[in-house]
């Protein structure tokens, strides 16, 4: 009887070591995750009860180039004026890395209560390449330090391309 213990104990181990081993060699080896990358950053700012002029500022930056947008709410009398300046790969690159996870811990939806007391508004959103997208928004001077820094970078990365163009 105890023979028969061993003998089956032993048949069992050598079985799920032979199992085992088939199992990992048949396993297909994972798949690596796909890199999601920074397709755009777009930034703004907006007043809303501001009268007369332009109150609505946009810009979007991108691979090699940057588009600033300045909106009226009065576009009859003041149109659109867009203008696009290029920039280089090596400052796109550096705004991509630029933004790293300290950064996009700072993105959260809103901060405060943007508009709220008749301030401007400032928004910053980042746009991925799977298409998901992070942004804040928040009164003009709330920003944190690392939105703060962030739209510094844009501004020199801006004021280049200017000198450029």
């Amino acid at each position: 009887m105890q023979m028969e213990r061993q003998v089956w104990t032993w048949c069992c181990i050598v079985g799920l070591t032979i199992g085992n081993v088939f199992a990992q060699e048949v396993a297909l080896p994972p798949k690596p995750v796909p890199s999601v990358l920074i397709v755009r950053v777009r930034t703004g700012i907006s007043c809303g009860w501001c009268t007369g002029n332009y109150n609505d500022h946009e810009a979007t930056i991108e691979t090699g180039s940057i588009v600033r947008v300045n909106r009226s709410s009065d576009r009859k009398a003041y149109p659109d004026i867009e203008t696009k300046y290029r920039i280089t790969k090596r400052d796109w690159v550096d705004l991509q890395h630029f933004i790293d996870a300290r950064v996009l811990a700072a993105f959260n939806d809103r901060t405060g209560c943007p508009g709220c007391a008749d301030e401007s508004v400032v928004w910053v959103e980042v746009q991925f390449s799977d298409g998901t997208k992070k942004s804040v928004a928040y009164n003009q001077g709330e920003e944190t330090p690392p939105i703060t820094a962030l739209l510094q970078k844009i501004s020199v990365i801006q004021a280049k391309a200017k000198l450029r163009n």
